[in-house]
């Protein structure tokens, strides 16, 4: 096991930096349960992932797991999303400004995602500013980039599912391509909120205070 953890982690190291460079720690926790699907893959450039987007060369990596969700820390949470097994991107390469003294990048942790109508999704800088001198990104669903990087699709297919239906679970042994109507297949259509929804919601989201 020693062995295959071993090599795990040279590939998820990717150019020449030690595990502790890239995540900021050699244990790998939560890996073992995942090795016999992942053991093959390796990290890849997001640029040769998503060609059509013009991120900058060797600036993105997408890793197949050893990632924190975005309820890392939440209390009450299911255990899965504690633990260091996730899909993410990091950036390894950085402009003189995002450089240290010593030359090195300040900060190769990963990058933070957010979370839209329930879908988990991450930000890339495109490098370049826009006509109000603000830095231009580019926004993906990470379920979508984790599908396009190490998923196959021989048949093209253009919708990336969910297999238990959670939105917020990106392992990759939870997402499969699939078609519109094979991603809609055995959905519940909701009915427009009543006014007691509509009431209970404003409650929780702080906007009805009593």
């Amino acid at each position: 096991m020693q062995k295959v953890l071993g090599c795990l982690q040279e590939r998820l190291a990717y150019s020449e930096k030690s595990m502790e460079d890239i995540a900021g720690e050699k244990e790998v926790n939560g890996l073992t349960q995942l090795l016999s699907g992942i053991d093959e893959l390796q990290p890849r450039k997001v640029e040769e992932v998503i060609p059509d987007r013009n991120l900058p060369e060797d600036t993105y990596i997408i890793y197949p797991t050893g990632g924190y969700h975005l309820f890392y820390g939440v209390p009450n949470t299911f255990p899965l999303y504690q633990q260091k097994i996730w899909p993410c991107a990091r950036r390894v390469k950085f402009t003189p400004s995002g450089m240290n003294h010593r030359g090195r990048s300040r900060d190769l942790s990963q990058l933070n995602c957010d979370i839209n109508a329930g879908y988990p999704r991450i930000a890339f800088s495109l490098g370049v500013n826009d006509a109000n001198g603000l830095s231009k990104s580019w926004t993906i669903l990470i379920h979508r980039l984790t599908a396009l990087a190490f998923i196959p699709n021989p048949e093209g297919k253009r919708n990336v599912m969910h297999i238990n239906d959670d939105p917020t679970n990106y392992l990759i042994e939870n997402l499969k391509w699939g078609t519109h109507s094979e991603n809609n297949k055995g959905k519940i259509v909701k009915r427009p909120d009543s006014m007691e929804d509509k009431y209970n919601n404003m409650v929780l989201q702080g906007v009805i205070k009593g």
